[in-house]
């Protein structure tokens, strides 16, 4: 059974974290980018990049850890889940130990013979590189802990210490106003170190408070460790797609266009975070139900949840996305002033790619929850690696940049696709006319009237702040009553109407 009142009390609380996060990270964003200046900026995103790609494996490990966790608590089994949670612990320990080595060895090397940087900046590009290093052993042994904060789908702490997170990051603008003696960049490597470490010690002693399942007891079932590791050893190939796509192409464009080119694409991808949180805590509320009820053989629940939710996902961010796109470059001189060169394009492309992505997501947890991933993989995996080797031919022939992006969009047609195929190979009672007609139906529908109605409007309000407020307001609001009319059928339009009446009823009543 669909748990509605769970669903939407979650994403409630999850959307007061990212309203909460969003609006400290996008000021924090703009006074780092003016203390760093746009050279170190960008260098300490391709740094902490050169980490990330050897975490390739801890992508996929994750995926895995979070399914069997979520599945073991729809099952009600708590020495199962005991006993998956303590494999996945000392699993994510082996695997820091293993990229512990990498990132010291063959990453090191890396960083000091190829990473493109003038040399006087040596030393707090080797400071920020090992602070980075520290920051993902953290992060590594974390996931087990915030798999079991959301498979009891407990979002309400990820508000609370949200609160805490942002606060510490406030106190780090306070630290840059008093510095006089250490280097910027080494400061602020020093500062986001401890605040994930305040956070991460907060999510864990909540755990061991709240969680009983998360309590340390080594787990000697060899078959718990095959099972996980098989899952996961598939979703390697999906990990290195994330990582190739964003950290691959990342130190790429440092290679062949420099720091600024790598300050301009973080620019761009904290916009698109900002965006992914308005579908991303949604996702994050939904899964583990679309989990829960694969493992109670509920099917027609569960294909009601991955409809509705790709349909939701996409409406929720069109709302607010498309009319960003078309005054984009008035929001990155509004929040920034001093903006990289091609920041517009490459923000534009990815919030184009983000739209398209955020209607397959479901369908990818779909087939996460029935445990069979390696035709997703191979498939759509393998067509995600593309994207890098093909920007380095466009690269070493003389194209710029901005190809990187329209090849990471292609990729994104591709495979919405393919994912979709591949759910229906996996769960023939997944019905692929109804999904795509009424979700890509609907969706295709609502950006028919939604885009141009944002366009005109973007031509017609132009001028200050003023203006922009009153036309991103005005784009929302018809953008509301579009999806509305357009994107649900008579009987959602009928029934929400009904719910939203007696709300009125009722507080007329109480008054």
């Amino acid at each position: 059974m669909i748990e509605k009142k769970r669903i939407a009390v979650n994403t409630i609380l999850l959307y007061f974290r990212m309203i909460l996060t969003m609006g400290v990270t996008l000021y924090t964003s703009r006074i780092v980018l003016k203390v760093l200046g746009i050279s170190d900026f960008g260098l300490y995103n391709v740094v902490g990049g050169v980490v990330s790609m050897f975490a390739f494996l801890n992508g996929s490990l994750s995926a895995g850890t979070s399914r069997f966790i979520t599945y073991d608590l729809g099952l009600g089994d708590t020495k199962r889940l005991k006993e998956t949670f303590n494999v996945a612990l000392v699993s994510h320990i082996a695997l820091a130990v293993i990229i512990l080595l990498l990132t010291e060895t063959i990453g090191l090397w890396f960083v000091n013979n190829k990473i493109v940087f003038m040399e006087d900046r040596r030393v707090a590009i080797n400071v920020v590189y090992q602070l980075s290093i520290l920051t993902l052993m953290f992060q590594l042994t974390q996931i087990p802990y915030n798999a079991v904060i959301i498979a009891h789908e407990k979002m309400k702490v990820y508000a609370y210490v949200s609160i805490l997170d942002v606060s510490l990051k406030l106190v780090m603008l306070l630290l840059f106003s008093l510095n006089k003696s250490i280097d910027n960049l080494i400061l602020y490597g020093i500062v986001l170190f401890f605040v994930q470490l305040v956070v991460l010690f907060t999510y864990r002693y909540y755990c061991y408070k709240h969680c009983a399942e998360s309590h340390w007891q080594f787990c000697r079932d060899k078959e718990r460790y095959k099972n996980i590791f098989s899952f996961s050893g598939w979703d390697i190939i999906g990990s290195l797609c994330v990582i190739s796509q964003g950290q691959g192409l990342n130190i790429l464009l440092n290679i062949f266009f420099g720091p600024v080119v790598n300050a301009a694409r973080a620019i761009a991808y904290q916009i698109e975070g900002a965006f992914t949180q308005l579908t991303g805590n949604f996702m994050t509320a939904v899964n583990p139900q679309i989990v829960k009820s694969f493992a109670a053989e509920e099917y027609d629940d569960m294909h009601e949840l991955i409809n509705d939710s790709s349909k939701l996902g996409f409406f929720l961010l069109s709302v607010f996305l498309i009319p960003v796109i078309f005054k984009i470059d008035y929001v990155l001189h509004l929040w920034l002033q001093d903006v990289p060169a091609e920041t517009n394009i490459f923000s534009s492309l990815i919030m184009i790619n983000l739209l398209i992505r955020v209607i397959a997501r479901p369908v990818i947890n779909g087939t996460h929850a029935t445990g069979k991933i390696k035709r997703l993989n191979l498939l759509a995996g393998s067509v995600g690696l593309l994207p890098l080797p093909i920007s380095y031919i466009l690269f070493k022939n003389g194209y710029p940049a901005v190809f990187a992006f329209w090849t990471i969009l292609l990729w994104g047609v591709c495979a919405n696709i393919l994912e979709i195929v591949v759910l229906k190979l996996e769960m023939k009672q997944f019905n692929v006319f109804k999904y795509v007609f009424s979700v890509y139906g609907r969706c295709l529908i609502v950006a028919l009237f939604t885009v141009p109605v944002d366009y005109l409007l973007s031509l017609h309000l132009q001028g200050g702040f003023i203006f922009f407020i009153f036309y991103y307001l005005v784009a929302v609001s018809l953008n509301v009553i579009l999806v509305f009319i357009f994107g649900f059928d008579k009987n959602y339009r009928k029934k929400a109407l009904i719910i939203v009446s007696e709300r009125i009823y009722a507080k007329k009543n109480a008054k």
